[in-house]
């Protein structure tokens, strides 16, 4: 069975070094470049998010709090704040891990 990855983010360098990465390790990928849009593709039922906190429309951390009643799998959160208190942010959200960009692929 393919596991399925919804990737959100609003810089599509990553969405498509992410996306190209991981269907060549057999993986479904589903992309969102918004916080709207994640909302919208959260409902297929992906096994895995990555979810960027920056975007310009609806932020990530409300994008978590708004799917996590409905979405049961992994919600990992990509960005670039650094802080405590935004990784703090981040698992009140609802987020199970925070990765800090520029991140490995390794790593991720």
């Amino acid at each position: 069975m393919e596991h399925t990855i919804l990737i959100v983010d609003d810089e599509i360098d990553i969405v498509n070094m992410l996306g190209d990465y991981f269907e060549f390790n057999g993986y479904q990928v589903i992309t969102a470049f918004s916080g709207m849009e994640a909302l919208q593709k959260a409902e297929k039922g992906p096994d895995l998010i990555l979810l960027d906190v920056n975007m310009p429309d609806m932020d990530g951390l409300a994008v978590c709090r708004s799917i996590r009643d409905f979405v049961s799998c992994p919600i990992l959160f990509l960005t670039a704040k650094i802080e405590d208190g935004d990784k703090i942010k981040g698992f009140r959200a609802g987020g199970d891990d925070y990765i800090v960009k520029p991140f490995s692929i390794d790593e991720l």
